[in-house]
């Protein structure tokens, strides 16, 4: 967040061009980013997702990556805390489930940087289909080349 401070004025304006991410979204995004960053946290994900609207007991995720009850316990709690994962108690056992529309903003943010198409709209433009930027030899002069 320090380079949007610093350059606020020009993150902002090629922002607002593209169509991007307002900056309250953006921090609302921010720690589903950090919870996602973490290779048991994705495996969770994985075995969630693949248990559909239904759901998975936790002992069955702790079975199945054989992860530590107390471990899982934690990861489960940061995903629940973000809004990636609900969960509801069924007799003595608690499902979790996936929440897809908490993910689905963050997928159309990332789906756009990646160039898909936005509001009928690349982010890259029609001109720059296809096209290399050619390098000019005043600038591979200062490198020596």
């Amino acid at each position: 967040m320090r380079y949007v401070k610093k350059f606020g004025s020009i993150a902002v304006g090629f922002s607002a061009k593209a169509g991007g991410m307002s900056e309250s979204q953006a921090r609302k995004q921010v720690p589903v980013l950090a919870a996602l960053a973490q290779a048991t946290r994705l495996q969770i994900l994985d075995c969630v997702a693949g248990a559909g609207p239904d759901g998975v007991a936790a002992g069955e995720l702790a079975r199945v990556l054989r992860c530590p009850a107390s471990t899982l316990s934690f990861h489960l709690k940061e995903l629940s805390r973000t809004g990636v994962l609900e969960s509801r108690s069924e007799g003595r056992f608690v499902l979790y489930s996936l929440r897809r529309a908490a993910l689905a903003a963050l997928a159309s943010y990332i789906a756009g940087l990646a160039g898909s198409q936005r509001g009928g709209r690349s982010r890259r433009g029609s001109a720059g289909k296809g096209r290399r930027r050619v390098a000019d030899a005043s600038q591979l002069s200062i490198f020596g080349d």
